[in-house]
């Protein structure tokens, strides 16, 4: 080991030339596993040669290189290891138990406190790393699932996309007239959520998407619209709710007041807004993002061929394309905060909660439009269930 090994700049030289004089030797091959999650064991490791690959909870969140030591949370915290580490190729390690390393150091009190400071650095930067990546990949993971959900592809948006259901204008004027009940009360929705964040950031970025709901936008914002054939005109200043009763008029359906409503449209807004106000944070914001915004542009793409069976002018129709582009933006500021939020295990585990509801609710909405788009309606006629029973 050559004096500008790049270990070196990691620990203090000496310390190093110590812990090389009383460490074993450890040659390992490829995809062995030399610490495990959960083993209390405090020796700590430098790699000589090679890269291994740390996993935390089943994902791999990050590989550390030769020069760089490992098992360092468990030397310096003394508590059981919080991750599994294998090799990711042919490995040459340096290990020294905390105690003998210790004892080494003990004759040298500067070099010593140098030591633990360099090593807790490496710590901090370990964990920091691993902690982004666990979070990206949980984010992407949860998010694919979202978006692969029956709720996302269910029969009845496929029935519509592929034209396939018994009377095309009625199934969406029925939609129209059901789905305004939910729709509308969006800005509900976004307010129940922004009330219950805790930092102000996050409540203020989450404020910059109520006022898209109202038809306020940024310039870049219509430029990106007027590349996908959305004009200003059509949308700026006339909040989404008015934009989807324009899209309600165009099928057909003149009064789609709350008075209107059906009691599975009643049930699927208080069951939602109940996730949105009854559970922690993380579980609402997993509800609105990860259950609504992340899937919405997916999901819309399913109505857009439908909507050329009613033959108006596409500025009737611009609530669908106008959503499956500007809830991206939606999702990328409410994604921002999840990412806060998805820290901790529970903040996980309740992300991923608020998120099922959300689908499992919508799931049962299109359940129920899918047998009225089928039988025309009669099926309300034969059934005294409702939406969620």
């Amino acid at each position: 080991m050559s004096d500008d090994d790049t270990h070196r700049h990691h620990i203090p030289a000496a310390a190093v030339d110590r812990f090389v004089k009383i460490a074993d030797r450890v040659e390992l091959e490829a995809g062995e596993v030399f610490i495990r999650d959960g083993d209390f064991d405090e020796s700590i490791y430098l790699i000589e040669s090679g890269q291994v690959e740390v996993e935390r909870g089943g994902i791999t969140v990050g590989t550390i290189e030769a020069g760089d030591v490992v098992g360092e949370i468990a030397f310096i915290d003394r508590r059981p290891r919080t991750a599994t580490v294998q090799t990711c190729c042919t490995c040459v390690l340096l290990r020294v138990d905390r105690p003998d390393l210790l004892r080494e150091l003990s004759d040298d009190p500067d070099l010593l406190m140098e030591f633990v400071h360099a090593v807790e650095n490496r710590r901090r930067v370990h964990v920091e790393s691993g902690s982004e990546v666990t979070l990206d990949k949980f984010l992407s993971s949860v998010t694919e699932e979202a978006i692969s959900h029956r709720a996302i592809h269910h029969p009845y948006l496929l029935a519509l996309r592929n034209g396939e259901l018994p009377d095309m204008k009625w199934a969406l004027a029925d939609f129209a007239r059901q789905y305004h009940g939910y729709s509308s009360h969006f800005p509900r929705y976004l307010t129940t959520v922004i009330a219950r964040l805790e930092l102000p950031e996050h409540r203020a970025a989450l404020m910059e998407n109520l006022t898209e709901e109202a038809g306020i936008y940024e310039q870049g914002e219509l430029e990106e619209l007027a590349e996908i054939g959305v004009e200003k005109e059509w949308v700026d200043g006339i909040p989404h709710p008015a934009l989807f009763r324009r899209f309600c008029m165009a099928a057909g359906i003149e009064d789609s007041g709350a008075q209107n409503d059906s009691v599975e449209v009643i049930c699927w807004r208080e069951m939602f807004l109940a996730v949105l106000s009854g559970g922690s944070t993380a579980e609402a914001l997993g509800a609105l993002d990860l259950g609504t915004e992340a899937v919405v542009s997916t999901m819309y793409k399913h109505f857009l061929p439908a909507l050329e069976i009613l033959n108006v002018p596409p500025s009737q129709t611009v609530f669908f394309p106008l959503h499956a582009a500007v809830d991206d933006h939606h999702q990328e500021t409410l994604r921002d905060i999840s990412r806060h939020y998805a820290g901790t295990e529970e903040g996980r585990t309740d992300l991923l909660k608020g998120m099922r509801k959300a689908l499992a609710l919508r799931a049962g909405f299109w359940d129920w439009l899918y047998l009225r788009a089928q039988t025309l309606g009669a099926c309300d006629r034969n059934s005294t269930t409702t939406f969620g029973a």
